[in-house]
């Protein structure tokens, strides 16, 4: 009797304790950053508990593991394809996944990535209006990646000239944001988003920092993740245009065959000179627009025959020079370059000579 009450003693802890585990929980909560590129990249996914064991899985290709902690994991992706990317965590016994985790955008290594310009407009000489005074501005927009410079959008070669440029057609990249914040060491300026997704403002003194870098921190909006620029632009700063002399306090009379422009050292890309033909009677009317891109050598001269119309005698010239910094730095939404210009023009104005 004794015998049987020991062996059904037995049979009932064996039940008790040698059950089958069940599965591990593990919970994959979020991934950053939020987005990688056709290349792949490091990411962090966010979660757990993770060990040693874990294996992560985006769109069931394996990415490298390169370290585990309880609560994140460190890897490094295999390359990808377009769109929405889902990712599994698995450990040895369980796993966990988030759907539509992160997205992937087209790698835009050695392209523009947006484009862009803040600008300030320094008066040369003494014969403008009493209510006129320096200005600047400033206009920002990110682009599907593309070989492009700022330059480039007058449609001209380096060291040469074109009449009448039309500004080329860009893929701007919507971003559902009402506004981005520009930031330096100094200064803060608000751009205000257009309908076409293109960001502007006008800029007041304290704006404009010569010399300067300034930085996206943080752009986020509906259409895309949330990502900063560490440096969208940097500006360059004022410099001398010895020809065509400005100094007095009348504009100079200049001809169509002896259009020569002179500057001084200053630290730049290019030099882009833009002068502009309007009517006498009618100073708003802008008859025709030449624009030349040339190397930053210290002197250029206007070939006569850019100008598309004959000149009438004691038209208005409006004749602006601009050193062009371009020396932004890295998207991480893509790996594109950020060539948002930084340009210092010099403004005079001139009367048109036969």
């Amino acid at each position: 009797m004794s015998l049987l009450i020991i062996s059904l003693l037995a049979c009932g802890n064996f039940r008790r304790n040698d059950r089958p585990d069940t599965p591990v929980s593990v919970d994959v909560e979020a991934v950053s950053p939020e987005y990688a590129t056709t290349l792949g990249g490091k990411m962090d996914i966010l979660g757990g508990p993770f060990d040693d064991s874990a294996r992560v899985f985006v769109d069931e290709l394996e990415a490298e593991v390169i370290s585990v902690e309880r609560d994140a994991i460190r890897v490094s992706l295999p390359e990808l394809d377009l769109g929405w990317v889902d990712v599994r965590v698995e450990v040895e016994d369980g796993q966990g996944s988030l759907d539509e985790a992160f997205r992937v955008y087209q790698d835009g290594t050695g392209l523009a990535g947006s484009l862009g310009a803040l600008e300030w407009y320094e008066l040369q000489g003494s014969f403008w209006t009493q209510d006129s005074q320096d200005f600047g501005a400033a206009w920002w927009g990110l682009i599907e990646p593309q070989d492009t410079h700022y330059w480039s959008i007058f449609g001209v070669q380096d060291n040469n000239c074109i009449s009448n440029p039309r500004f080329p057609q860009l893929e701007v990249i919507a971003t559902g944001a009402d506004q981005v914040v520009l930031e330096s060491e100094q200064a803060s300026v608000t751009l205000v988003a257009a309908e076409d997704e293109i960001f502007d403002a006008s800029l007041l003194s304290e704006d404009y920092l010569e010399w300067a870098d300034y930085a996206l921190p943080s752009l986020s909006g509906t259409e895309l993740p949330e990502f900063g620029i560490d440096r969208l632009a940097s500006t360059p700063g004022s410099f001398d245009l010895y020809t065509p002399d400005f100094s007095k306090s009348t504009p100079p009379s200049l001809s169509a065959d002896e259009l020569v422009f002179e500057w001084g050292e200053v630290d730049a890309q290019r030099i882009i000179i833009q002068v502009e033909r309007r009517a006498q009677s009618d100073i708003e009317d802008i008859q025709e627009t030449v624009v030349c891109v040339v190397d930053n050598d210290g002197s250029f001269e206007i070939p006569a025959d850019t100008w598309a119309a004959d000149w009438d005698q004691d038209e208005w010239l409006y004749l602006y020079v601009g050193a062009v910094r371009e020396d932004g730095g890295i998207i991480p939404l893509n790996n594109s370059d950020s060539r948002v210009a930084g340009i210092y023009w010099l403004l005079g104005a001139a009367s048109t000579d036969l």
